[in-house]
C-alpha cells in the first residue's frame, strides 16, 4: 500500500519531473541514433511529438493515482503505451522499460538535487520513505508492463535476449540506487552522531572517518577558516604522517592556482586526478588525484574537506561528490551550531560574573542614592544660598567623615571663585579667592573635571594660604574637590579636606559626584529665583512704563492726520486711528473686522497688487537686507489717496505685522496738474520771442542790418549765446512736462550707436579741445542695433557726455565703451522688468572728474537737483539734463545706473535694448 506524501510529491513535482523525464528520453534516443542502434523510445528527433508528450503525462496521471492506491487507471495507461511504437511488430516490452527506467532516473535526479537534500534527522527520516516508496511504485509499474506483455502476445528469442540486457541494466541501475542507500545510510549515521555530540574535536572525527570508511581513499583532511589569521588552519586530518602550516587566504599570484584556495574562494567542489605539485600547498600530496568540497553555511565559507588517493578515483563520480558535499553541509551547520553553543557558554559566563559585578556596584549606588536623596531634600527644602550651601556640606562632611570643607562658587563680575561656605573655620566666608586656573580649586573649574590629590604637598597644583592670624592654614593631608556644573556652565566647586594622606577613594568621589549635581541644581535655583526677583521687580516697572508710552503712542496716532492702520503677521487689521475714518470714508468698527488684503482689495480692485500685503508679510526684508515697501495712487470719489504700504519689525527684526499710511493728496496732485501745466504755458509762451531775439541777433551779428563793429558783436554773441540756452531750458521744461503727462511721442526704429555718437561728438568736440580732454571710444564692429528713438537717443548721450565734460577738469581723460550683454550682465537691483532672454547694448561713460558723493548717487537723478563740488559754478546748468535721461531711457526699455568715487570720477551704465 502507497503512501500518500509520495502521491502529494509527484503532484508537487509534476512539470519539473516531467520535463526532466522526457530530456532523458531525449538524451538517450540521440546516444542511441549516435551509435547508430535503434532507439526503444524514439527516433531520436530534436523535438518530442505533441502525441508521446500527452501520452507521458497520461501516464504520469496513472502513476499518481497508483501512489494513492488506485492501480486501474495506470493499467488502463499502459495498454496504451502502443502508441509509442516507431514501427508495426516492434518489440515492446525492452522500451517500456526503458521509459520506467528513465523515469526511475528523473526522479532519483530530482530527489538528490542539493536543494532537496535533508539538513536534519526528521527530514532525513522523510526523505529516505519518499526514495522508497518512489523506488517501490516504479518496480510495480515494470511488473505490471512485464504482465500485460507476456499475456498480450508471444514473445520471440531475440526480444528475450533484449529484455536479458534491459535487465542486466536495470540490474546496474539498481546497483547504483543500493549504493546511493549506502551514501544515504552514511548521511544519516555522519547527521545523528553530529546532532548527538556537542564537542567540535569528536564532531570532526565523526565526519572525517565517516567519509574516509565511505570512499575507502588514502588521504582525508578538514580545513576550517580562522578569521583572524585570515588562513585556512588544519583542523583534522587522517593518513597525513605531518602537519600542515595555515593557508593563507589572500588573493597573491603565489597561491592563484592552489585547488584548496580555489574551492574555498569559489565556494565550489575542485575535483581533479592530477596536479602540478608547485602550485599547491604543502597539503598536496603528489601524484593523487584531489577532490575539495567546500563546507558552507548561511552563503559563507566556513572551510574545505580535502580527500586524496593514489589510486581509488571513484571519489571522482557526480554521486560521490555529492554525498561529500551533503557530508560537508551538515558538517558545517554542526561545527557552526557547535561554535554558537560555546559563544552562548562564554557569554553566560561573562554575564554571571558582570551580574556579580553589577549586584555589587548597584548596592554602592543605592547607598550613593539614598544620599543623594537626602541631600535633595535638603537642597529642595529651601530658595535660600548661604542655609543651601550650609547644610549641604555640612551633611556630605558627615557622611565622608570629615572635619574641614567649604563651597566655592564662580563670581560673574570678576570670574572668580570665591568661598560662600565654609565648614571647620569661623569668619572665614569670603576670605578665600582663587582666580580660574589657579591652584587646585581653580584647575577642577577650570577644567570641569574632579580632582581626588592623596596629598596636598606633592601636588604641584596646590597654593598654599594664610588664614586670617597670618599662619598657613593646611600644610598637609589629602583633599577631594569636584565641580558644580549645572546646564553646562560651572557655579563653583566643593572640596572636602583631611588630614590623614590618601584618605579618599573611588566611592567618595561616586558619592561627591552624584551630591554635587544636586546641590548645583538648588544653588541655580537659588540664583535663578534671586535674578526672577530682580526681573519681576524691573518687568513691574517696563510694564507700568510702556503702559504709558502706549497710551502716547495711541494719542499720537489719533492726532495723526494721515490715516494709519495696522495688521498683524496674518493680514487681520488690529487698529485704526480716526483719520482713517475719514479718509476713507468707513467707520473704525467695520475697518477692524476685515483684514488688510481685503480692505485694499476693496479699495483698489484690480490695482490690488500695487500694494501685496501677502508678499510683504512673507518676504518684509529684500535681497539687500532692506525693508521692502509698496506705495501707490487710486482715486475715491473726487478726491486722490496716496497709500504707503511697509513692514513692522521689532528690536530683534522679527516681522510683527505691517502699517498702511493714508493720505489724502487731492491738493498735491491739483497743485501739481496746474503746475505742470503752467510751465507747459510759459514754456510755449516764452519759445516764441526767444526764437525771435535769437533770430534777429544773428541777423544783427551778420550785418544783414547795417555793419556792427567788434563790440557790438561780442554783446550780440552774449544775447544769442544766453538765448540758446534760455531755448533749451525751455525745451527741458517742456520734454519734462511732456513725460510727466504722458504725451512723450517716440519714434523706436532700428539704430547705429556709432552714427548716434558721432552726431553727439561733433556738437562736444569745441568744448574738448577747449578743456584738453584725452577721449578714447571704443566700440566694437560686432555690436548690435539699438531699438531708439533717433532725436531722444542722441539728446541722452549729449546730456550724460555733456556733464563727463563739464564735471571733469582740465587734462582729464574719458573713456565710452559700448558692448552685448543680457539681462544676467545687469546689477541685479536693475534687472526688475527686463526681459531674461533679451539682448541688450550695454554703453559706459567714465571720466576721472571730480565724482559725486554717495550720499548724492540717489539724488543726481532728481529735477533742478546739482551736487556740490568745485566745478559747480563753472559746470553752470538748471539740473535738468539727468532727471530727463532716466525717463527718457526708461521709456525705450532701458535702464541707466551711476557709479561713483568722489575725487576719482564717475562712471554712467545706459542700457539700451537691441533691435530685433
Amino acid at each position: 500500500m502507497m503512501n500518500t506524501p509520495l502521491r502529494h510529491w509527484l503532484i508537487e513535482h509534476r512539470e519539473p519531473l516531467l520535463a526532466h523525464w522526457q530530456l532523458l528520453i531525449e538524451q538517450q534516443a540521440g546516444a542511441l541514433v549516435a551509435h547508430h542502434q535503434p532507439t526503444p523510445a524514439l527516433n531520436g528527433s530534436a523535438g518530442f511529438p505533441a502525441e508521446r508528450t500527452i501520452l507521458l503525462a497520461s501516464l504520469y496521471e496513472g502513476l499518481v493515482d497508483a501512489a494513492g492506491d488506485d492501480v486501474a487507471p495506470l493499467n488502463d495507461r499502459l495498454r496504451h503505451l502502443h502508441a509509442l511504437r516507431q514501427q508495426p511488430g516492434e518489440a515492446d516490452l525492452p522500451r517500456y522499460l526503458s521509459i520506467m527506467a528513465q523515469l526511475r532516473r528523473a526522479g532519483w535526479d530530482l530527489l538528490s538535487d542539493s536543494a532537496h537534500m535533508p539538513t536534519s534527522v526528521g527530514e532525513f527520516e522523510t526523505w529516505r520513505n519518499l526514495i522508497e516508496q518512489f523506488d517501490r511504485l516504479i518496480e510495480q509499474t515494470t511488473q505490471a508492463l512485464a504482465e500485460q506483455w507476456v499475456s498480450a502476445a508471444g514473445v520471440l528469442q531475440h526480444e528475450l535476449h533484449e529484455t536479458k540486457l534491459l535487465v542486466e541494466s536495470l540490474y546496474h541501475d539498481a546497483e547504483a540506487t543500493d549504493r546511493t542507500t549506502l551514501q544515504v545510510s552514511n548521511l544519516n549515521q555522519i547527521a545523528q552522531g553530529l546532532s548527538a555530540n556537542m564537542d567540535r574535536t569528536q564532531q570532526l572525527e565523526i565526519v572525517g572517518s565517516t567519509l574516509r570508511a565511505t570512499l575507502e581513499v588514502a588521504l582525508l583532511s578538514i580545513w576550517l577558516f580562522d578569521a583572524e589569521a585570515q588562513a585556512l588552519i588544519l583542523a583534522r586530518s587522517w593518513g597525513h604522517d605531518t602537519a600542515c602550516p595555515p593557508l593563507g587566504t589572500a588573493d597573491t599570484p603565489a597561491v592563484a592556482e592552489d585547488l584548496m584556495l580555489r574551492a574555498f574562494r569559489g565556494g565550489e567542489i575542485v575535483a581533479v586526478k592530477t596536479a602540478d605539485p608547485a602550485k599547491q600547498g604543502p597539503w598536496y600530496r603528489p601524484g593523487h588525484a584531489v577532490l575539495n568540497v567546500p563546507m558552507i553555511v548561511q552563503g559563507q565559507v566556513v572551510g574545505v574537506i580535502a580527500i586524496q588517493d593514489a589510486s581509488n578515483q571513484t571519489f571522482l563520480d557526480r554521486s560521490q561528490q555529492e554525498f561529500v558535499k551533503s557530508a560537508a553541509s551538515q558538517a558545517a551547520i554542526a561545527l557552526e551550531n557547535t561554535r554558537l553553543y560555546n559563544e552562548v557558554l562564554r557569554f553566560n559566563s561573562v554575564l554571571e560574573q558582570r551580574i556579580a559585578e553589577r549586584t555589587n556596584q548597584l548596592k554602592i549606588e543605592r547607598d550613593t542614592l539614598e544620599t543623594v536623596n537626602q541631600i535633595a531634600i535638603e537642597t529642595s527644602s529651601t530658595l535660600d544660598r548661604d542655609l543651601l550651601l550650609e547644610a549641604s556640606l555640612t551633611a556630605l562632611a558627615k557622611l565622608v567623615g570629615v572635619k574641614y570643607g567649604s563651597i566655592m562658587l564662580v563670581e560673574a563680575e570678576t570670574d572668580h571663585l570665591i568661598d560662600c561656605a565654609v565648614l571647620g573655620r569661623t569668619g572665614e566666608i569670603g576670605y578665600t579667592r582663587f582666580a580660574m586656573g589657579q591652584g587646585i580649586v581653580g584647575w577642577v573649574a577650570q577644567h570641569k573635571r574632579p580632582a581626588i590629590v592623596p596629598d596636598v604637598c606633592a601636588d604641584p597644583r596646590w597654593v598654599p594660604l594664610p588664614d586670617t592670624n597670618g599662619e598657613m592654614r593646611k600644610t598637609t593631608g589629602s583633599m577631594i574637590a569636584v565641580p558644580l556644573i549645572a546646564h553646562h556652565q560651572t557655579l563653583g566647586v566643593l572640596l572636602l579636606s583631611h588630614e590623614q594622606i590618601g584618605y579618599f577613594n573611588d566611592d567618595h568621589l561616586r558619592l561627591l559626584n552624584a551630591s554635587a549635581g544636586q546641590i548645583a541644581i538648588g544653588i541655580n535655583n537659588a540664583q535663578l529665583y534671586t535674578e526672577i526677583e530682580k526681573e519681576l521687580l524691573h518687568r513691574s516697572e517696563m510694564f507700568q512704563r510702556q503702559e504709558s508710552e502706549a497710551s502716547q503712542s495711541q494719542a499720537i496716532l489719533q492726532s495723526l492726520s494721515d490715516g494709519v492702520i495696522v495688521c498683524g503677521e496674518d493680514g487681520a487689521v488690529l487698529t485704526a486711528n480716526m483719520a482713517c475714518e475719514r479718509i476713507l470714508e468707513r467707520s473704525i468698527e467695520e475697518l477692524v473686522i476685515w483684514n488688510l488684503p481685503e480692505l485694499l482689495r476693496r479699495l483698489l480692485g484690480r490695482r490690488a497688487d500695487e500694494v501685496p500685503v501677502e508678499e510683504l508679510l512673507a518676504r518684509p526684508i529684500d535681497a539687500y537686507h532692506k525693508l521692502r515697501s509698496f506705495a501707490t495712487v487710486f482715486q475715491m470719489g473726487t478726491r486722490m489717496i496716496s497709500i504707503t504700504l511697509g513692514p513692522v519689525l521689532n528690536s530683534k527684526d522679527a516681522l510683527m505685522g505691517a502699517v498702511a499710511l493714508f493720505r489724502d493728496i487731492t491738493r498735491e496732485v491739483e497743485s501739481d496738474r496746474l503746475k505742470t501745466e503752467f510751465i507747459g504755458t510759459v514754456s510755449h509762451e516764452l519759445r516764441t520771442p526767444m526764437t525771435s531775439i535769437k533770430g534777429f541777433t544773428q541777423l544783427l551779428s551778420m550785418g544783414s542790418l547795417g555793419p556792427v563793429n567788434d563790440t557790438q558783436k561780442e554783446f550780440l554773441q552774449i544775447i544769442q549765446t544766453n538765448a540758446e540756452r534760455m531755448i533749451s531750458i525751455i525745451n527741458d521744461l517742456l520734454d519734462i512736462t511732456k513725460i510727466e503727462t504722458g504725451s512723450v511721442e517716440l519714434d523706436l526704429r532700428p539704430l547705429h550707436l556709432a552714427e548716434t555718437l558721432s552726431t553727439v561728438m561733433m556738437e562736444l568736440q569745441p568744448a574738448i579741445r577747449e578743456r584738453e580732454h584725452e577721449l578714447v571710444i571704443s566700440i566694437p564692429p560686432g555690436l548690435p542695433l539699438v531699438r531708439a528713438d533717433s532725436r531722444r537717443l542722441n539728446q541722452i548721450l549729449g546730456n550724460v557726455l555733456s556733464n563727463a565734460v563739464k564735471y571733469t577738469p582740465r587734462g582729464g581723460k574719458i573713456e565710452l565703451d559700448a558692448r552685448e550683454v543680457g539681462s544676467d550682465g545687469v546689477p541685479e537691483q536693475w534687472r526688475d522688468g527686463l526681459k531674461p532672454d533679451a539682448r541688450y547694448a550695454l554703453v559706459e561713460i567714465r571720466d576721472s572728474g571730480v565724482g559725486i558723493a554717495a550720499e548724492d548717487l540717489d539724488r543726481i537723478f532728481d529735477r533742478f537737483y546739482r551736487t556740490e563740488n568745485p566745478l559747480k559754478v563753472e559746470a553752470g546748468g538748471t539740473g535738468l539734463g539727468l532727471s530727463l535721461v532716466r525717463p527718457l531711457i526708461e521709456l525705450f526699455g532701458g535702464r541707466i545706473w551711476v557709479q561713483s568715487v568722489l575725487g576719482e570720477g564717475s562712471t554712467f551704465s545706459m542700457l539700451i535694448p537691441a533691435a530685433l
